[in-house]
């Protein structure tokens, strides 16, 4: 099993020691679709969806889900996280071993889709939550969150119209970021994407086919049409996620890349390995 570019302690002394500074953000890729957000020390640290266990293959050993590469931090080595955003209630992006692990040594607040609360409330009693409801904007220390439908497939909503998939609108120290979560691609996202035309966006590229689904495997974009949306919607740094832990959900990232260098060879991405850090500056 491959080892994490940077992973443990090493990775959590380079948290620590990044500093930032004005219209600058620094992220890092824990795999899947995890990521790592740390703004100035007054902005604070936000984390979305760790699946930093190996959850899913101890409750079921003959999953095919199982991970290509060891957790890259342990949740309980999370101490100055001030935030943790849930897309959605999928195990690996809803991890609820790390989340438990997270809230016994953090004081971090947990954003979570609504309709998710009362099924996580009793295992993060001590730690304040959050429900998030689409266009409801709230606050984690200097991060401002506002919360968008994400289809994965289709747009799903409780009795009470709340979204059960989410992406993440996040604007931090002059940056806007969007992390879709797991979703296709709508004209609905197109509008609101076009609209806060984020600096960067971390969006899925596994896609999805008729076996995968015939197996319960549900979609997400695929590798053309994450670059087509970012290029329509005004994207400047594109972030492929989605795409490395699990081998039986993911995509050769080499197609994305090479689609982008054929049809939009000036659009900017950066291909991020697990356990990696990233600066971007406006």
């Amino acid at each position: 099993m491959a080892e994490a570019y940077k992973s443990g302690q090493v990775l959590i002394n380079e948290v620590s020691q990044t500093k930032i500074y004005e219209e600058s953000i620094a992220f890092w890729n824990l795999g899947q679709a995890g990521i790592l957000l740390k703004g100035t020390e007054q902005d604070g640290l936000i984390c979305i969806d760790p699946y930093l266990t190996r959850r899913i293959e101890e409750q079921d050993p003959k999953t095919e889900f199982k991970r290509a590469f060891p957790p890259v931090v342990a949740p309980e080595m999370l101490r100055e996280l001030d935030g943790v955003l849930v897309t959605h209630g999928h195990d690996d992006h809803l991890d609820l071993s790390s989340i438990k692990e997270i809230a016994k040594v953090s004081n971090s607040m947990l954003g979570i889709p609504a309709p998710l609360i009362s099924s996580v409330q009793p295992h993060v009693e001590n730690n304040s939550m959050h429900a998030a409801k689409n266009g409801e904007s709230f606050t984690i220390k200097g991060f401002k969150i506002t919360p968008i439908p994400a289809a994965h497939t289709e747009y799903e909503t409780d009795s009470f119209g709340n979204h059960a998939f989410l992406g993440y609108f996040i604007e931090v120290n002059g940056i806007r970021l969007f992390h879709s979560g797991d979703t296709v691609v709508t004209p609905e996202l197109i509008e609101k994407v076009k609209e806060f035309r984020p600096h960067v966006a971390f969006l899925p590229i596994n896609g999805g086919d008729y076996f995968r689904t015939s197996r319960g495997i549900i979609g997400n974009m695929s590798f053309r049409e994450a670059a087509d949306f970012s290029v329509s919607v005004g994207v400047d740094l594109i972030v492929p996620i989605h795409f490395d832990m699990f081998p039986n959900n993911r995509e050769n990232p080499a197609y994305f890349v090479d689609y982008l260098f054929h049809q939009y060879p000036n659009q900017k991405f950066h291909m991020m390995v697990p356990g990696e850090r990233f600066i971007y500056h406006k």
